[in-house]
């Protein structure tokens, strides 16, 4: 567990313990989660499209329903 400190643009800065042992780099995203009355941090992938591609192989579809059934994995990841 680590101890941080939101500054005057509520930016938070990540340990360098914490980044590499969760392999976290600049520009990555995060996911915010509230559970409870907890607040969680998890990394997005950096590649989420390519393991999106990997979790459905060979099935294809238009972009549009890509990018639903991406933000759709995405949110139940997040649960």
């Amino acid at each position: 567990m680590e101890l941080v400190e939101i500054d005057e643009r509520y930016r938070v800065t990540i340990s360098r313990v914490v980044r590499k042992a969760f392999k976290i780099v600049k520009g990555q995203r995060l996911y915010l989660i509230p559970y409870g009355g907890d607040l969680l941090m998890k990394p997005v992938p950096m590649d989420s499209a390519s393991e999106l591609d990997e979790l459905i192989g060979d099935f294809k579809f238009d972009r549009t329903t890509r990018e639903k059934t991406a933000k759709w994995i995405l949110r139940q990841a997040g649960k």
